[in-house]
């Protein structure tokens, strides 16, 4: 038996699938053959440990295949196993995501620690053991060689690191790719992807670096989002604006409920209940509607590259939910010292997501030029904007420009909110904002600052 985990047809399957579909993966499998031809079953083996509900070894391995096994018992005792098995176990795609981030960082770890030679030798004796040659040594003999015992222990530490080091990486990437399914794949279209589409997925989110990065920090970013909304519409008392005779017992007036108080009024208080006749109220509590777009200008400049540039575009698109709850378009406007990318969004796909994350311009800064443009996509009917401009860079605008702004503000009651990024807030940007919000670290609290604003 070359596999050490016991699996079915079913799970064979999934696998199969996973590998067909996932380009990341085969391009894995490719770039670490030259550790050993038995990379290809630890793939899969892995796979099984993460997607399978109960797992368990094979009694029967063949000699060369044990180091596979040595490999996953190292790693799956571990709490951070447990806690990854959660989100993978008979998803997929989520263990097919797991596999790779494992894989990936078990291999460059046997790398950096230069154990590739140690790691093909144990594969290499253990495969001339199979054949009956003199040279060759059962791994299972654990004790009896202080040479194998040496090797074998560094390969179980690696193993269990790895997982120990990427177990939080790989629970952000599932969530973040599950931020990114829920805007469907394609306009108009909100149905969940099919485990086909989600493959396709994960592996061009983990093809991009960068991508990647934004994608974990948009999982965390967006619930946030999710959840500041819901906070404002909870907390949202309304006003009272009419008083009527009912059975609404979630309405009922102040005046009702002291009859709770007493026996015999407890009692009157049921007569009334039944008869329809309590005292009740009704709320004015519509959420403000004929709300405009709201529209994001990025700062895409040079000195935004590496983590403002991922938190500042999480920040971005996670906003795009708070737009979709309130039913408003999305504008977005990438800059530098130019406009890069513009575009309003009446509905958004999960392409047009990944597009979003992916760009990137490197220029020097502009505030004019991304000002108006923004001006210019609110004239074409859009009143009452949020305009949110995220920036840590610094950049003049003339006199001029300030007075044409301010009236255009007034005109369409625009609110211009600006972002400034691990800086103090310019007199440039204290001039041409209505609220100004300063981040100073780039963590998921300091987003909420910004959710809060909208």
């Amino acid at each position: 038996m070359k596999n050490v985990i016991v699996h079915d047809a079913y799970d064979k399957k999934a696998f199969e699938s996973f590998l067909k579909n996932n380009r990341y993966l085969k391009a894995l499998l490719r770039n670490y053959s030259q550790f050993s031809p038995l990379h290809e079953k630890l793939a899969e083996d892995t796979f099984y440990a993460f997607f399978k509900y109960v797992v368990e070894f094979n009694e029967v391995v063949e000699e060369e295949f044990k180091i596979n096994k040595i490999i996953l018992e190292s790693g799956m005792k571990s709490i951070e196993y447990e806690k990854t098995k959660l989100m993978t176990e008979l998803d997929e795609v989520n263990a097919g995501m797991a596999t790779n981030m494992f894989l990936e960082r078990f291999f460059e770890n046997i790398k950096s620690l230069k154990l590739q030679n140690v790691y093909k030798e144990l594969a290499e004796r253990a495969k001339n053991k199979e054949k009956g040659n003199s040279e060759g040594i059962s791994l299972d003999s654990e004790g009896e060689n202080a040479e194998l015992d040496e090797f074998v222990s560094k390969i179980k530490d690696v193993a269990k690191n790895s997982l120990k080091e990427i177990s939080e990486d790989i629970e952000d990437t599932i969530n973040g790719m599950n931020a990114v399914s829920s805007w469907g794949s394609g306009k108009g279209n909100k149905n969940a992807l099919n485990p086909e589409e989600r493959i396709k997925l994960a592996s061009k989110i983990l093809e991009n670096k960068n991508l990647h990065k934004i994608i974990k920090k948009l999982g965390k970013l967006k619930f946030i989002a999710i959840n500041e909304y819901k906070s404002k519409i909870k907390h949202y008392s309304g006003e009272i604006y009419s008083i009527k005779i009912g059975d609404d017992l979630k309405h009922l007036l102040p005046k009702e409920l002291v009859n709770f108080s007493d026996e015999v009024l407890y009692l009157d208080f049921l007569r009334k209940f039944v008869d329809k006749k309590l005292l009740t109220y009704d709320l004015d509590n519509e959420v403000k509607k004929n709300k405009g777009p709201i529209i994001v200008l990025l700062d895409h400049s040079g000195s935004m590259f590496g983590e403002r540039e991922i938190w500042g575009k999480a920040v971005a698109l996670s906003i795009i939910e708070i737009a979709k709850r309130e039913k408003r378009k999305f504008g977005y406007i990438a800059f530098d010292d130019d406009v890069r990318f513009k575009r309003i969004f009446e509905d958004i796909s999960i392409d047009d997501i990944l597009e979003l994350a992916s760009l990137y311009y490197g220029g020097g800064t502009n505030f004019e030029l991304p000002l108006e443009c923004a001006m210019e996509m609110i004239e074409e009917g859009f009143d009452n904007a949020d305009v949110v401009l995220i920036t840590d860079g610094y950049a003049e605008v003339s006199d001029e420009f300030l007075k044409k702004l301010d009236d255009f503000k007034k005109d369409k009651k625009l609110k211009l909110i600006s972002i400034f990024i691990e800086t103090y807030p310019t007199e440039t940007i204290k001039k041409i904002s209505d609220e100004f919000v300063k981040v100073f670290d780039l963590t998921d609290e300091e987003a909420k600052k910004v959710f809060r604003k909208l």
